[in-house]
């Protein structure tokens, strides 16, 4: 494997520039019989739970669809490069998974600045940005002709939970986020679900970029005299914030957006993480309701794999993908065929969980329901 000093050594020694090698790369790959996906995401750090267990149902389904001839005679790979979350090493990793791996697309980014740099490198490599693991409404842009989103926004999160606190006669709603682009389309989005629900009171503040420093935050929203506030922060701030407003007095309600109230918040919250209500944008990967549920399953214990949200968002992926290239019959392994087949899929049922991909938002999903962390510190529908 190149590392970024070997690869541009010798994109200088040749005289081509990345865009070029990856070019060549990708013109190679093509005639190999291997569909090649490239990803980048934390495997490390904090969030390196939420990869490694994506990468590893989408790796365990890529594996299952070869061992029975491929898609189409194709083989799918996966290759991963581990960014633990830092920016730079992002924007690394998305010129190596083309000019180095030969990669003709990227596949299940994760985190805000992997995202934002994976979509800009995606539309200068000419290859599609697939299946994000992502909320960011910058990404459902109709102009964003290379993106194909599995996933609903997080403006549909705080949507459905501000209609589902007016519900349940919640009128005074704060909420926690993150002072960068993603944090301000959440704030932006609650602001607009507030006023459309009239809410009492809608407070807001923030945290600083990649900080647990919510000191400034809680004597801010606790003296809004909130009913519930929502958690829109990264994790660690996120946690954080609840065991502060705790300590403060604060006794009303928690409830956090799908990127953040994962297992890893649950962990850092331990006890006090029950009752936190989870938006969620996949389907509830411990029940057999579902058949795509019960299909998941068995899955994941045939593969040796943990079920949570976060590998059933990568076993859903995956098999979004493989069908969209089965159903066009897809045998030539370029960007071209990999956009046009996604592009053109026809409405489906995954098992009980709808798709279908709409070029007005570049997302194939709009499902969001709650979830809620019980006295066992396990996820409840």
């Amino acid at each position: 494997m190149l590392n970024r000093r070997k690869a541009l050594a010798l994109a200088c020694a040749s005289g081509l520039s990345f865009p070029t090698l990856a070019l060549a790369a990708a013109k190679k790959a093509a005639g190999d019989g291997v569909l090649r996906l490239g990803q980048s995401t934390s495997l490390s750090g904090a969030n390196g739970a939420v990869g490694r267990q994506f990468r590893d149902a989408a790796l365990g389904w890529f594996e299952g669809v070869n061992a029975e001839g491929g898609v189409n005679g194709m083989k799918m790979e996966l290759v991963t490069l581990d960014d633990g979350g830092v920016v730079e090493r992002a924007m690394t990793n998305t010129k190596l998974l083309t000019a180095s791996h030969g990669a003709i697309g990227f596949f299940g980014f994760a985190g805000p600045g992997a995202n934002r740099e994976g979509m800009q490198a995606a539309l200068a490599e000419g290859v599609p940005f697939i299946a994000p693991v992502s909320g960011m409404d910058v990404l459902r842009q109709k102009t964003n002709a290379n993106v194909y989103l599995l996933r609903a926004g997080h403006r549909d999160e705080i949507r459905q939970i501000i209609r589902h606190t007016s519900s349940i006669g919640i009128d005074r709603v704060a909420l926690l986020f993150e002072y960068e682009s993603a944090g301000w389309e959440i704030r932006d989005s609650f602001a607009q679900a507030a006023e459309a629900n009239k809410l009492a009171s809608a407070q807001f503040s923030s945290v600083s970029r990649g900080s647990a420093d919510v000191s400034a935050a809680v004597p801010v929203l606790v003296a809004s005299k909130p009913q519930a506030i929502v958690l829109a922060a990264n994790t660690a701030a996120s946690a954080a914030f609840v065991k502060a407003a705790r300590k403060a007095g604060y006794g009303g309600s928690f409830y956090t957006v799908s990127t953040v109230g994962g297992q890893s918040l649950v962990d850092q919250l331990g006890s006090q993480a029950v009752g936190i209500s989870v938006a969620q944008v996949v389907p509830f990967p411990w029940s057999g309701g579902t058949a795509i549920s019960r299909e998941f399953i068995a899955f994941a214990a045939a593969r040796n794999i943990t079920p949570d949200f976060a590998s059933m968002e990568g076993y859903v992926a995956a098999r979004w993908l493989t069908e969209s290239l089965k159903r066009a019959k897809t045998k030539e392994a370029t960007p071209a065929a990999l956009a046009t087949a996604i592009e053109q899929m026809p409405p489906m049922n995954l098992g009980g969980f709808p798709l279908a991909f709409s070029a007005e938002t570049r997302s194939a999903s709009s499902f969001v329901e709650l979830t809620v962390v019980s006295s066992s510190l396990k996820f409840l529908k």
